[in-house]
């Protein structure tokens, strides 16, 4: 295409981009368009983790992204964790799964992660504890725990120990934990608990309450049992249910300074007579609801509902997110942000709701706050626990109008390193077309000697195909995890739809197609030169994002899996 018209159409592409998206490069924002009141959130995609996995810990030690145990794919513990750095998740070997464990976050920077599944499946409770040091990035064993437990928490005290209950499908118990000595169970809990709120009230006592019993069945009447003391019931709790989630651990909820003995909390509430959420402030021993400017919404896009579960606690700015919990896989994610700081201090706290589009629907159930404010989701739930995610996300909702701008000049820069290439591609096609007249017994020649629309199309295709197969099997692109139409367009000098049609035409398949044939011949080659190679490790080099799609692209395109082909392979 001459350049005169290129131009105009690079141009228009430069302002639909603009008005679009908003975010410097490696982010995509999203913006809730069908409400106003939603705020848009930027979306910047990690790399994958090498272990698919939910029911894990996700923390963020010294801000490192973390994450530790849970299952992978099929419901099967994993006795792994990762940490994120230079860009890659680097893998690492527990001595636990700690499949729906509990972990906390010392004072040193070390963490203490205990119990969990005992099997698959999630089934039975393990008796493990051990740490992690994340300046070494080493697990060492500790003590057991009193008791087996699953979907447990702990709350550090002050003397150092920990103060745990809870439990899943066995009996509960209050105990107290020592990292250098064990645990010991201090008394009986008035009634069985899944995922209590474990709240230090004082330097020696702390609160212990949950809406859920030990099976997960709702609590009729809520107890709360102390650590000195008898339990005893509230009139607030009477009338509004603490939501039981899986997000974090007790820290996330705390907004006090326990070093002058100030120990204040947030906890998500729903009312038991209309299901609206509310905000339990809980100050000393005392119970009462978080003031806000306005009702907490329930509403999402298209009119879906909101179902609110976790609450992050971001103590320099005063303010806490609570996190929607999604039943089923959405791609939708709502953060509201509570500036509690206000209502503290005799005020109301002002809401801001936020929208994260997501770039795969899943349910995530993993999030964690990182320095600044940002909000960490790895891991979580395709459609079950069958099919763990292996995604990670970073969203960020300050400020996106800032990096809209930023986006804005690099799409400038981009146009202007697009018209010079699109006037060396013009020129020479130009001197192609002139040789190709040339010559007087080319074929493609029309009866009058020029070249015919079909067959220069055809040339060109069968140039561009050549060129695609040079960068597969020579420069092996296959092996790029996140090679995509766009980027190797960028290299051969073509636009994506150019691109597609190429593959479409001469490969006879989709791009992905394509891409994936050149993935799974490379990886029946590294399972007949290395058959002690693991299948994540072949998944990994092979170029696939997860194991997960390295297996079903495997089966659906060989009817067997890796397993079965390497037999019958070497049987013939």
């Amino acid at each position: 295409m001459p350049l005169k018209k290129l131009l105009p159409l690079l141009l228009l592409f430069c302002v639909a981009c603009a008005g679009k998206i908003s975010g410097p490069a490696g982010y995509g924002v999203t913006s809730a368009s069908h409400d106003a009141s939603f705020r848009p959130v930027a979306v910047e995609r990690l790399a994958d983790l090498n272990v698919p996995r939910a029911g894990h810990v996700l923390a963020c030690p010294g801000g490192e992204l973390t994450v530790i145990g849970g299952h992978t794919t099929g419901f099967v513990l994993t006795e792994t964790a990762e940490y994120y750095k230079d860009g890659s998740w680097h893998l690492l070997e527990t001595l636990y799964p700690h499949d729906f464990g509990t972990w906390v976050t010392m004072p040193s920077g070390e963490i203490i992660i205990a119990g969990g599944c005992e099997q698959s499946f999630g089934r039975g409770q393990s008796w493990g504890v051990e740490s992690y040091d994340p300046s070494s990035h080493t697990f060492d064993p500790l003590p057991i725990l009193d008791m087996r437990r699953s979907r447990l928490r702990a709350a550090r005290l002050a003397d150092g120990t920990l103060l745990v209950s809870g439990n899943w499908y066995r009996e509960d118990a209050i105990s107290v934990y020592n990292p250098k000595d064990g645990g010991y169970q201090v008394k009986a809990s008035s009634q069985g608990r899944t995922l209590p709120f474990i709240l230090p009230v004082s330097s020696d006592d702390a609160f212990i309450v949950s809406s859920s019993d030990n099976f997960g069945a709702q609590l009729d009447t809520v107890f709360v049992d102390r650590l000195k003391g008898d339990a005893f019931r509230v009139p607030f709790l009477e009338q509004w249910n603490p939501i039981v989630s899986e997000y974090g651990e007790m820290s996330q909820f705390f907004i006090g300074d326990e070093s002058i003995d100030g120990y204040a909390w947030l906890i998500p509430v729903q009312h038991k007579e209309d299901g609206q959420t509310g905000i339990l402030k809980v100050v000393g021993e005392g119970f009462s609801l978080l003031e806000t400017e306005s009702s907490i919404p329930t509403t999402g896009i298209d009119g879906e509902q909101i179902i609110w579960a976790g609450l992050l606690v971001d103590k320099a700015s005063e303010s806490a997110f609570l996190v929607n919990w999604s039943p089923s896989p959405s791609q939708y994610l709502y953060f509201l942000k509570v500036e509690y700081g206000k209502a503290m201090r005799g005020g109301k706290a002002p809401l801001t709701l936020y929208c994260a589009q997501m770039p795969e629907a899943g349910m995530y159930q993993a999030i964690t706050l990182m320095p600044g404010g940002r909000l960490a989701v790895v891991g979580g739930l395709e459609s079950d626990n069958y099919h763990p995610l292996a995604s990670a996300y970073i969203l960020s909702t300050e400020q996106p109008e800032k990096a809209q701008v930023s986006l804005l000049w690099w799409l400038l820069a981009g146009l202007a390193a697009l018209s010079l290439i699109s006037i060396f591609v013009w020129l020479l096609r130009k001197k192609r077309m002139g040789s190709a007249r040339a010559g007087e017994a080319a074929e493609g020649q029309n009866a009058d000697g020029t070249v015919s629309d079909e067959a220069e199309m055809e040339r060109r295709m069968d140039d561009l195909m050549a060129r695609i197969a040079v960068l597969m099997e020579e420069g092996e692109a296959f092996r790029k995890k996140d090679l995509s139409k766009e980027y190797l367009s960028r290299v051969l000098g073509t636009n994506v739809r150019y691109l597609s049609d190429c593959i479409n035409r001469k490969a006879g398949c989709s791009f992905v197609d394509y891409v994936n044939g050149y993935r799974i011949r490379y990886a029946q080659r590294l399972l007949c030169d290395n058959p002690g190679m693991r299948l994540s490790e072949i998944s990994e080099e092979s170029g696939f994002s997860s194991e997960v799609t390295f297996f079903r692209n495997f089966k659906a395109r060989t009817g067997q899996t890796p397993s079965e082909w390497l037999a019958s392979h070497n049987n013939q």
